[in-house]
């Protein structure tokens, strides 16, 4: 079953914004590949939040969670492992999962319940999406990757082709901003 839900306006360009703001906390604005891993684990140390490494069976439908009023995040166990591998797919999870715990941990979120609510929903409300654009954000940073092709993007950022392809595209329309 899925749920959808709507959350507070936010659009790419906020979202560009907030990456770069996330990046330049940590010290890590010029660093092509994020240490996402090393990051979740710090913010995790600090107190911010539990981490649970779940086993592939006991989450066989999601890569990640985030229990927001637990503050924990659930990484299934495959995905972690291949993020510490450098996998591109299971590094941008962990970012999306990042993105929930920060953005939405404190934001009312509305079910949508009828189709003419999910109809609707406008795409920057929902959560999945904004999480999703924040990792390829925060993993893509526009400001190193200008002159890059996309398969510079992948060995450097460490991501996947199709988000190195997605996030170099959506940089042209926007004017490279």
């Amino acid at each position: 079953m899925t749920i959808s839900c709507r959350v507070s306006p936010c659009s790419r360009k906020d979202i560009r914004k907030y990456s770069r703001h996330f990046r330049e906390q940590l010290n890590l604005g010029n660093a092509l590949e994020f240490p996402i891993v090393e990051v979740l684990e710090g913010f995790s140390e600090a107190g911010y939040f539990d981490i649970e490494i779940v086993p592939v069976d006991a989450m066989p439908n999601s890569y990640g969670e985030t229990l927001y009023h637990q503050k924990l995040i659930r990484i299934r166990e495959d995905i972690y492992d291949k993020a510490c591998e450098g996998d591109g797919f299971s590094r941008s999870t962990i970012a999306h999962e990042l993105f929930h715990f920060f953005k939405h941990r404190n934001e009312e979120i509305v079910f949508c319940r009828t189709v003419e609510e999910l109809e609707s929903r406008k795409t920057y409300e929902d959560p999945e999406w904004q999480a999703n654009c924040f990792a390829g954000e925060l993993l893509v940073p526009i400001k190193l990757v200008k002159e890059m092709s996309i398969e510079e993007v992948v060995e450097k950022c460490r991501v996947s082709h199709q988000m190195a392809t997605y996030q170099l595209n959506k940089y042209e329309i926007d004017g490279w901003v």
